[in-house]
């Protein structure tokens, strides 16, 4: 007999307020808001049981809401909404909305507007090798150059460069073929037991990597950010089928 597969959350955060590029959820992208390319992932996932934006603006969540399989039905509270709300809270919080609503959930999949060009396949693929792994945990990750290697990393204090990590290695390392790989989070794609992120985290225990080598990866936080966005539209809608509905 089949397991069955367990039931999953889709979350789009979204509140309005943003120091870097001003309203930038609602902002156009092309002919379309950025949280649109975000909800449009989302809709193309085969194994999201629902997909919720957590918002604490009306017109962000009236937009959600004109989408088949997208909800918005319920506004962030404003303590929620600030730049130093955490997001584990964020995210209690639309768990506990979601699992009234519908029932428990095993995993939520947080997915961020401000990274839009998300390869086609990654939300079910990751949802999938999650599962086979029984990992707590998944988040997207790219490869650090190696000329931005963390063992060729420095601080600067009392006037000196120090070893950012001098108890790693504490030889240096002269070849780049010898440095061992280091990975970044890029932002598209966590997953997490509803369990985990009950006991206060968004990524522990086993964790599973998403190893990303989609070419069009950005994570929007700045105007120079948009602007390379912009300057990537193009490029990504000519590579990826996803974008029929601009």
């Amino acid at each position: 007999m089949t397991k069955p597969f367990p039931k999953i959350l889709g979350l789009i955060p979204a509140r309005a307020g943003s120091k870097g590029v001003s309203n930038k959820n609602m902002r156009l992208l092309g002919s379309e808001p950025l949280i649109r390319y975000t909800i449009e992932a989302a809709r193309q996932s085969d194994l999201l049981d629902k997909v919720i934006v957590s918002t604490d603006s009306p017109e962000t969540a009236d937009f959600s809401n004109r989408f088949d399989g997208t909800s918005a039905f319920f506004l962030r509270p404003p303590h929620l909404a600030t730049d130093h709300s955490p997001m584990i809270d964020v995210i209690v919080h639309a768990i506990d909305y979601a699992e009234t609503e519908w029932g428990k959930f095993k995993y939520v999949v947080l997915l961020q507007p401000t990274c839009p060009f998300r390869a086609i396949d990654i939300i079910d693929k990751a949802i999938r090798q999650i599962i086979c792994e029984d990992a707590d945990s998944l988040i997207s990750v790219r490869k650090i150059p190696h000329m931005f290697h963390p063992f060729w990393a420095y601080t600067y204090a009392d006037k000196s460069l120090v070893k950012a990590l001098p108890d790693v290695n504490r030889s240096i390392i002269t070849r780049r073929q010898d440095l061992p790989d280091t990975y970044f989070r890029d932002g598209e794609i966590y997953i997490a037991r509803t369990s985990l992120i009950r006991a206060g985290q968004i990524t522990g225990g086993s964790i599973s990597p998403w190893i990303n080598e989609n070419s069009f990866g950005i994570n929007i936080d700045t105007p120079a950010d948009w602007a390379r966005a912009e300057n990537l539209l193009q490029a990504w809608k000519d590579h990826t089928s996803l974008v029929s509905w601009c």
